[in-house]
């Protein structure tokens, strides 16, 4: 699968590195793509496909280490950047959960193998490697946490154990996701995986919420949730 080369050399990436660098990670990246899982891409491979020779490669990556490691930096910062949760006061909750979902399972399935890649590919079990992922995670659970604690505050809720969800919710949706990407079972595709995956992040919430009296609308916009919160059962 072709990568789109301006779209590397965007965002901090083009303020950091020089045209070579990115287009070294670019054909990386397309190598990848078109490549089988734990296939062995050759530098001399990436370097042609850049349109470099394999000595210019080395000038701006320490090692193919290093090489491996900018790539997984610069593919998880792409994603992160299509899925980081955020709020649309126009929308419903449950069509918040679906869109951030929907959007993540959206692009694993078009990069199955760059996803792979990213979680099994070379330096993936280095410490850099899995601080990337990690942190990346880490990243994405907080700003969920934060969002679920906003909303929590607005019934006057608080409850330690909100945090610990938040991240159990990140987890869910990503070994989920890993999991119907390896084994691929008939009649699951991506729009069920995202429907499967709304509908349980939604009970869990809607779980948590009447256990503590309330009954949260999955369908009404959050600006009228907000203006309006929902009352416990025994006000």
């Amino acid at each position: 699968m072709a990568v789109d080369r301006a779209e590397v050399a965007g965002g901090r990436w083009g303020d950091h590195n020089a045209e070579r660098r990115r287009a070294v990670i670019a054909a990386y990246i397309e190598l990848i793509e078109e490549s089988e899982p734990g296939a062995d891409i050759p530098l001399q491979l990436i370097a042609d496909r850049a349109g470099l020779k394999r000595s210019v490669v080395y000038r701006h990556f320490s090692d193919r280490g290093d090489l491996d490691a900018k790539t997984r930096e610069f593919a998880v910062d792409s994603v992160v950047e299509l899925v980081m949760p955020d709020f649309d006061p126009a929308e419903s909750l449950w069509d918040t959960v679906f869109r951030i979902v929907d959007t993540y399972v959206g692009w694993v399935s078009v990069h199955a193998r760059l996803h792979d890649w990213v979680e099994r590919g070379p330096g993936s079990g280095d410490l850099a490697g899995r601080a990337v992922v990690t942190g990346t995670k880490a990243a994405i659970g907080q700003r969920v946490s934060d969002l679920f604690t906003m909303a929590a505050a607005v019934v006057d809720l608080e409850h330690a154990g909100i945090d610990a969800a938040s991240f159990g919710i990140v987890s869910l949706v990503d070994g989920a996701v890993t999991r119907w990407l390896d084994t691929r079972p008939p009649g699951l595709d991506a729009a069920e995986v995202t429907r499967v995956l709304t509908d349980s992040i939604w009970y869990l919430v809607d779980g948590h919420a009447r256990s503590r009296g309330f009954v949260v609308d999955p369908n009404l916009p959050i600006a009228e949730l907000l203006a309006a919160p929902p009352a416990r059962f025994d006000a």
